[in-house]
């Protein structure tokens, strides 16, 4: 919001911008409790990682010092920085506009094209902050739904070659948006009303015949953002003890599932054990230097001397299904080479910045489903495990990988 502000007798400009600041606590293993965050502009939805006090003040700064003025298009419409994704208000007229010119009849010959227009439009809010639910991403994690609304005045002018003929066609395309509403409000259109329509007009230059009808519209649309979460939620400490720590009784323990993250400071291995079964095996990895060092192995195991296996394909072919050819199987491959034996990398979530670079870090991952899931017997056990190339007791460089197991 701006406006104007008499400060000690003279006209000043004042903008206010709201900053949204998310604080985490996490205790990592060996460096004790440390705070982090995300400093969101509500104005620009653009994120900036924090792990110092300081450096919230610094974001907040430089975003003051960077004015996003008012679009070129006049309209009030926030303009959204570019790591949200949104689309622009151009791509969003010309969407809503061709879902309904694709309901215009076919032309006539001798007169011009039917077309549809916007008469007015105003951007609507929608959610909290635009922010409308979450989906989850293609690999692991959640992308955060976020949209729009605009409420718009528009109108269909259709030609012909005479009054009764310009009529028919007006009373066909009504027909046709009236038998479309379901079709249209899946679109996004939440509401479509008749306004007003003129009277047949004979235009002698052309010669030709027109007419035209309005409606009021509420259009939203929607698109994927990246979460503002610091990172997927691996591990939960729990206390027990009514909240007193140090009281004799109290317990802690460290909760985990089936997904387990590798960074430079740990890469605890990822296992399960039977009865129960492996359908699918999911990855996300955030590498910002040279190609991870190190080996990553996948092992099934119920006691007896493991089967080295070349390549991920045969590995998992000979420990799935119902009967399988190997009970204890091993297959040991680079990083890089296990990640890839996953499927086609695809985009995943944004978390955190681990690398401190002052930029969200941006993941890919791949999920595979096993064609034949391992159904693992009691005392069976399936793991994945990484081997650092030094004495490093986690990832061999500043990255991050997260891997999840499932049915």
């Amino acid at each position: 919001m701006s406006g104007h502000e008499q400060v000690g007798g003279a006209q000043t400009n004042l903008v206010a911008r709201s900053f949204l600041v998310r604080a985490l606590l996490e205790d990592a293993p060996g460096a004790g409790p440390r705070w982090h965050g995300i400093v969101t502009d509500v104005q620009t939805g653009t994120r900036t990682g924090w792990h110092h006090s300081g450096e919230i003040a610094r974001a907040v700064d430089l975003a003051l010092t960077s004015d996003v003025g008012p679009g070129a298009d006049g309209l009030d419409l926030p303009t959204l920085g570019s790591d949200v994704s949104a689309p622009t208000l151009t791509d969003v007229v010309t969407a809503m506009l061709g879902a309904l010119g694709a309901r215009l009849p076919a032309p006539l010959p001798g007169v011009p094209d039917g077309n549809v227009t916007i008469e007015q439009v105003t951007a609507k809010p929608v959610g909290l902050g635009d922010h409308i639910g979450t989906e989850g991403a293609p690999a692991l994690g959640t992308r955060t739904l976020r949209g729009g609304r605009l409420d718009a005045r528009v109108r269909f002018q259709l030609w012909a070659t005479s009054s009764p003929e310009v009529d028919a066609a007006v009373l066909g395309l009504q027909s046709t948006l009236l038998d479309d509403q379901d079709a249209l409000r899946a679109k996004g259109f939440l509401r479509f009303a008749a306004s007003e329509t003129t009277i047949a007009e004979h235009i002698p230059v052309l010669p030709a015949w027109r007419k035209a009808s309005s409606y009021d519209v509420l259009y939203e649309y929607r698109y994927t953002a990246d979460d503002d979460a610091d990172s997927l939620i691996a591990r939960i400490p729990v206390t027990t003890g009514h909240g007193d720590e140090a009281a004799p009784t109290s317990e802690a323990q460290t909760i985990v599932d089936e997904l387990r993250r590798w960074d430079d400071e740990a890469a605890p291995a990822l296992n399960v054990t039977g009865p129960t079964a492996v359908g699918t095996i999911a990855a996300i990895a955030y590498v910002p230097g040279p190609v991870l060092g190190g080996t990553v192995t996948f092992a099934r195991r119920s006691g007896a001397v493991p089967t080295a296996f070349a390549d991920l394909d045969g590995f998992l072919t000979a420990v799935g299904g119902a009967v399988p050819t190997h009970r204890d199987a091993t297959v040991t491959l680079t990083p890089a080479a296990a990640l890839a034996a996953l499927g086609p990398a695809v985009p995943g979530p944004d978390l955190g910045d681990w690398d401190t670079d002052g930029t969200v870090d941006a993941y890919s991952g791949a999920a595979r489903r096993l064609t034949a899931p391992i159904l693992l017997a009691a005392g069976e056990r399936f793991e994945i495990t990484y081997t650092p190339p030094g004495a490093s007791p986690g990832l061999d460089q500043t990255a991050v990988v997260y891997l999840r197991l499932s049915r």
